[in-house]
């Protein structure tokens, strides 16, 4: 019998873009006077040494439920695990105390970048995407409601 309690995983969170050098290979952290201090990771793609055709790789995190300590990392070009993401958030926005308007307006408004310039969302941005999202301008086969609203905002 296992007495280890039982842990949970969250779903992935997106934590920024990690460079990667002309050789494929992602070094983290400071290099020590001993060559130690830094990790490298291959791009692998197959089984073999490739990288993407960009300079970054998408980073996320999936934590522990009870800690918060990272537990898995992940890296992908597809954009799979921002699916996830999102949808995590659309479950945390339906049950926020002030809705899922009131969430995405402080997830969105002054954080998210929006434009050609890709300035920062401003309140009036937000609140006419929100209105064609209400009036139903956002729907498509795959994706509904919200998540497809802040897939547009986004750009995934």
């Amino acid at each position: 019998m296992n007495d280890y309690p039982v842990r949970n995983i969250l779903p992935p969170q997106f934590i920024g873009n990690a460079a990667h050098g002309e050789d494929g290979v992602i070094r983290i952290g400071t290099p020590r006077s001993d060559g130690s201090g830094v990790v490298e990771i291959q791009l692998m793609k197959r089984g073999k040494p490739q990288w993407w055709y960009t300079n970054t790789v998408p980073v996320y995190v999936c934590r522990w439920e009870d800690d918060l300590s990272i537990a898995e990392i992940h890296m992908a070009q597809h954009d799979g695990l921002a699916d996830a993401e999102l949808e995590y958030q659309n479950e945390l926005a339906e049950i926020h105390p002030l809705g899922p308007k009131e969430y995405w307006r402080s997830e969105l408004v002054g954080k998210a970048t929006c434009g050609l310039d890709k300035h920062l969302m401003t309140n009036e941005e937000f609140e006419e995407d929100w209105r064609e999202f209400e009036e139903g301008c956002f729907d498509d086969d795959s994706k509904k409601g919200a998540f497809a609203m802040i897939r547009r905002i986004l750009k995934i």
